[in-house]
Order: C-alpha cells, then structure tokens, then sequence
C-alpha cells in the first residue's frame, strides 16, 4: 500500500505543475521559481525509496522496524498530497471567472495572493525534500537497507495448507445437496472425455472442507488419484515434483532428479490409459490448469480433475459451468455455530434455549460464511455456556485477533490484490455493515478521490465498471443488482468480515477511519472518515455542538454521516466528497450557510434525508466544482438556479437521472 501512496503521490506533483494549474500562472504573467525543480527533486527521492518499498511492505507484519520505516514514507507522501491539494485550491479559488466587470478587477487584485501561494507551495516542498532525504538516509537504522527489492526474481516457496484427515472435523452443514450435485459431475456424468469440475467461492465459505468430503467419497472409482495444494505461489516445477511422487512406488521416491520436461513425459505416460482423479486446492491463476492439462492425457475413459478456487475468471478457464458455493442460510449457521460450540453434545440432545435464541441472533453477523461461524464457535466452546458469558464475548470478539485464522484466510485476498485496487478495496470501510452500494454514487467517489488512473483508454466509468467486475470475479463483493441491458454492476454488498478486513487495513494506513464510538479518536488526522452514528447509542457517544474538525483534522478528503450529521463550522478547503444518509439536515447557522465552507466540494449526496424547507439553499453556487449530486428519495420539489445551469453536473434525484 505505501508503494500505492508513493505511486499516486508522484503522479499529483507531476499533474499539479502542468494542465490548470500552470495554465493559470502562465495567464497571470508568472513563473514557477524553482517550483519545478524541487518538485522534480521530490520525485527523484520518492522513485529511490520506491525500490525498497514492495519488499519491505512485505516484511511489514514481522519487523517493527520496518513497519515505522514504512509508516514514515506514508506520512511524508501525505505531506506532498497536502501540500499539491492546498495549493490546486488556492488557484482554483484565487482562478475562478464570476462574471461582471468589478470581478475582473477583483481577479487583478489577487496576483499578489496567487504568488504567495506559489511562495507557499515551494518552501513546503522545499522542507519536504529535506524529510525526504532524512528518511532516505535513515533506512539503515530501520533496519531497510539491505532488504531485497525484489529485482532478483527468485521466487518464494509454495506455501503448503494444512489439510484435515478427521472426518469429523469435515463439516459440510448446508452443502448436503451441493456435494451430491458435485459427485454426480465426477462419477455420474455420461461424457467419458477427460473434463473438469470447479468449486469457486470466497475465502472460508468451505471449498477445501467440501472438496476434501467429496474427493474422500469418490477417489476409490479412480485408478489414481491426486490431491495438490496450490495456494498463491503458483510453481510448476512443485507441482509436476508432487505430482511424480504420488505416482512412483514409496521406494523410488527421491532417487533422482528430473527437469521438467522428464518430469512431465513421465507423468503422462504413468498416467495414460488409466482412470484418474486430479485435485487442485485453492487455485489462483489460470495458467496452473493451461499447464497442467498437456499432462493430463484424455483417455476418454472419464477421468477428471476437481479445482477449488476463489477467482470466477480462472475456475471458468478450466470449467465453463464453475460451481458457486453460496453462503449459509440462517438455520444452516445456527446449526453449524451451536454443533462447534458444542462438539461432544449428544445429538439427540436439545440446545440450551436461551443460548439458541442468542446463537439465533449473532449468526447474522457471521453473514453464513461457515469459517467464521465455525471460528466462533470454536471460541464460544471454551468458555462457560450460560447466557451472560455468551452474550459478552459475541458483542466484544475481535475478529483481527480473537479469530485470527479466519481473518487471515480473508485477509489473503487482500494482500494479492493489485495496487490500483488496494484503495478502492479500503473505501469499502466508509460503508456501515450490510449496506446495499450505490455503483454510480461509488464510482464517483472513487473518481473525485483520483483512486482510478486517468492514463490510459476508456472512461472513468468504464474503468470503475471494471474494477467492481474483478472484485466480483474475486468473490470479494456480493452483486446484488447488475443493468438488464449493459450487464454493468448497480448495486453490490460487503460480506461482514471483509467489511472488518477494509476497516482495519484502511485505519493501519491511516488512509480512512470509521467512526462509531468516541474511543475511535486518533492521534492522526483523519484523510477520509466516515460516521457511523445510525442508533441513539453512537449518536450519544458524538458531542452536539463539537466542530467535525476536532473529530477528522482540518485536512480531510471525504466526509460520510449515516444516521445523523455532526456540525460543519470550519472552513475545509480540501474536502472533496460529502455523502449524508437517512438523516434531517439543517442548512442555515444565521444568515450563511455551512454548504459555503466547502469550496472544494465536487461529489454531494443526501441519501433518504428530510432536507430543510424540502429545497437544496441558494448557497450551493458556491459549490463551483461540483460534478455530482445525489437526492435520491428526498422531497425536492424545485432545484436553485445554479444548479439547473450546471451543465456538467451529475444529478440524480429520486432515482431518475436529468
């Protein structure tokens, strides 16, 4: 992520001395001072730090040292965001054409301020050079400088998962009718051609559990049959080695050693005119079935191989027709949370009644993913089962540490996503739990935050459509409403552990915070925060006349309010987003309104909210960049004028787009 941050840093300084920006000084008659260089400077010591980054994130969960190194680049590269965004304002407000004569000489007046704000700009990027530096210099003390950059490319080794052999440990509750369905593919089906089954799924929904029950039922109708782990670290050569292994008799095992094409002659005659059965565990890319099918010879006698994967894209290269595993039904997760909260009950024997009902009640948390119901569980099986106990450790686990295996299956997919998606993965947090996404308001979201590149062909749109796509191909949204006609995502969830998984990651990089209790205070600035204040608990815990600013710091980016906004007094040049849902909004502190401490605004929502007076106030044409704005089932009845002028402008109001 910090490599992300140092990426999208280095491409601001480089947008904000040319385009607008530039094209404004060049009117006014003015030059860049030696901006330019020290800008270029910036850029010059960020791309050497930029050569240690991906390895030393890497190592970032096991060496403090490297993480502090680590949180140092991040804070300076915010201080270079700061910094371009303070000063893109001041031109943009010092720039802005209001017609009329006295306007014209009231931008005359204002050389003065532009050049300072120039003067500005270059003595932060000047300081920030030199912490820059220091930084540079320090990595020796971090503990950084000899880390790998990762050029050499050796790759790491495989990682291999632990695979269960108790039977008893294998619970498949709720997928009864999807083994069965799967069996039949592998030994029912009437095509003797060598063809493949595929298990697809989100991390912890039991692809391995279940595909391990079913390859136990089945493996004895083969003449051979093989079970590999993958995992992310995709090696042939492992592969093919543990492949040979399983076919050589236990005494020629190791003997010698073979290069890969040996090893792939010899696998294939081995395994020719014999009924086989191939599984491969926890598959990441497509490449591992294209490689692996010159080895496996279609002897058309039904031979198969079963595939688990959590990407729909690559089951759906080996398998047109992949089978998705769905999450647990209600009854499916009590059943499955009381059974490992109560592993030696009898089975005839009923569950405590109160305890059912809280089971009943907590299972919905889980959103039926069977491995956190079974960690949880688990958890709940060594403590004393009466109500209370049961009660307090439900309301306060810490999925991060409490259920650790679990978070960190989820967290896997994560960590391999690419760095253009690790933002837009971590903007998930804004979103309370359960809540139904707006695509279009998220893409533009994603749009003003400059989370999507605008190198490169197509739309922003598009491009967002995109993202979202390989988020679902991922398992890592659930899509809840795709376009009859485009096929375009339009609405999407967050299953609940990967909802905890973008908050926590997002607050470790200090990039958003979610707030919901008064402890959620930091010693950061806050770059995007969102409130969570939707019962009168969380709303009690927020202090009525408090300034958001004592909240978020001065400089944030986005601004969310689910179940009630707080007080915005302070003027927040920077704030780009304001999304406000199912609330009363009260525009008017005297005769100003506070619409008008938001010059920066570009992305404006109020989502289900009684609005003041049932009108937007005549204050919004303050808001000169706005690209979008959002009334859906509000009670508007009329729009102020700017806004019907505003021709760029995004509007959508009670769903029906103008």
């Amino acid at each position: 992520m910090a490599e992300a941050v140092v990426d999208f840093v280095k491409q601001k300084l480089e947008d904000a001395l040319k385009g607008p920006v530039k094209d404004a000084l060049i009117q006014e008659g003015q030059f860049l001072y030696g901006v330019n260089d020290k800008a270029e400077e910036v850029q010059r010591e960020l791309g050497r730090i930029k050569s240690f980054l991906k390895d030393a994130d890497s190592k970032r969960s096991s060496e403090e040292r490297v993480r502090n190194w680590i949180k140092e680049i991040r804070a300076v590269a915010y201080s270079i965001e700061d910094a371009v965004d303070n000063f893109q304002a001041d031109v943009d407000s010092i720039n802005y054409k209001e017609p009329g004569f006295f306007n014209s000489v009231k931008r005359f007046v204002k050389k003065p301020t532009l050049l300072w704000a120039l003067h500005n700009f270059g003595n932060e990027l000047e300081a920030i050079q030199q912490r820059i530096k220091d930084i540079s210099k320090a990595k020796m003390d971090f503990g950084v400088n000899n880390l790998d950059d990762g050029s050499s490319g050796k790759s790491r080794p495989p990682i291999v998962r632990l695979i269960l052999t108790d039977n008893d440990e294998m619970e498949v509750i709720g997928f009864e009718s999807d083994k069965e369905h799967i069996i039949g593919r592998l030994i029912h089906d009437e095509n003797s051609k060598r063809s493949v089954v595929s298990i697809v799924g989100p991390g912890g929904i039991g692809k391995t559990t279940l595909a391990q029950k079913i390859y136990n039922s089945v493996k004895d109708r083969f003449e051979i049959h093989i079970w590999l782990s993958v995992a992310q670290e995709f090696n042939p050569s492992y592969l093919l080695k543990k492949m040979h292994e399983n076919l050589q008799p236990v005494n020629q095992r190791g003997h010698h050693e073979l290069t890969e094409e040996n090893l792939a002659r010899e696998i294939h005659a081995s395994m020719k005119d014999k009924k086989y059965l191939i599984f491969l565990d926890d598959v990441w890319t497509e490449d591992i079935w294209y490689q692996l099918k010159m080895v496996c010879p279609d002897n058309n006698n039904g031979s198969r191989v079963l595939i688990t994967s959590r990407f729909v894209n690559v089951a759906k290269a080996a398998d047109p027709k992949p089978y998705e595993l769905q999450y647990l039904n209600e009854e499916q997760s009590v059943q499955l949370l009381l059974k490992k909260a109560f592993p030696l009950k009898d089975t005839n024997e009923p569950y405590p009644q109160d305890l059912s009902k809280l089971a009943k009640e907590y299972s919905k948390k889980c959103g039926g993913l069977p491995l956190q119901l079974a960690e949880l569980g688990n958890l709940l099986s060594r403590k004393s089962p009466d109500y209370q106990t049961w009660h307090r450790v439900m309301r306060s686990i810490d999925w991060v540490t409490d259920g650790k295996n679990c978070f960190d299956t989820i967290a896997t997919s994560y960590e391999h996503l690419p760095l253009h998606l690790k933002s837009c993965f971590m903007s998930f947090s804004v979103f309370p739990e359960d809540y139904e996404i707006n695509a279009q308001s998220l893409i533009s979201y994603w749009s003003v935050e400059g989370f999507i590149p605008q190198e490169g062909r197509g739309t922003m749109y598009d491009k967002a459509q995109g993202y979202l796509d390989d988020f679902a191909q991922r398992c890592m949204i659930q899509v809840t409403q795709r376009n009859n006609t485009t096929g375009n995502i339009e609405r999407c969830r967050v299953h609940t552990l990967l909802r905890i998984l973008a908050v926590h990651e997002a607050r470790e990089k200090n990039f958003i915070t979610v707030f919901w209790k008064q402890e959620d205070n930091q010693k950061e600035a806050a770059r995007h925060a969102s409130f969570h204040l939707y019962t009168q608990e969380m709303q009690n815990n927020f202090t009525e006349n408090k300034d958001i600013t004592e909240y978020t710091g001065p400089n944030v980016r986005s601004l969310m309010f689910f179940g009630k906004i707080l007080s915005i007094r302070s003027r927040m040049k920077l704030l780009k987003v304001l999304v406000v849902y199912r609330t009363s909004v009260t525009f008017y502190d005297g005769k100003h309104t506070w619409l008008e401490n938001l010059i920066s605004l570009r992305h404006l929502e109020f989502r289900e909210c009684t609005l003041e007076n049932d009108t937007l106030p005549e204050s919004i044409d303050c808001l000169h960049h706005l690209e979008y704005l959002d009334l859906t089932d509000t009670k508007i009845v009329d729009l102020p004028k700017s806004v019907k002028c505003n021709e760029a402008l995004k509007l959508v109001v009670n769903r029906v787009e103008t």
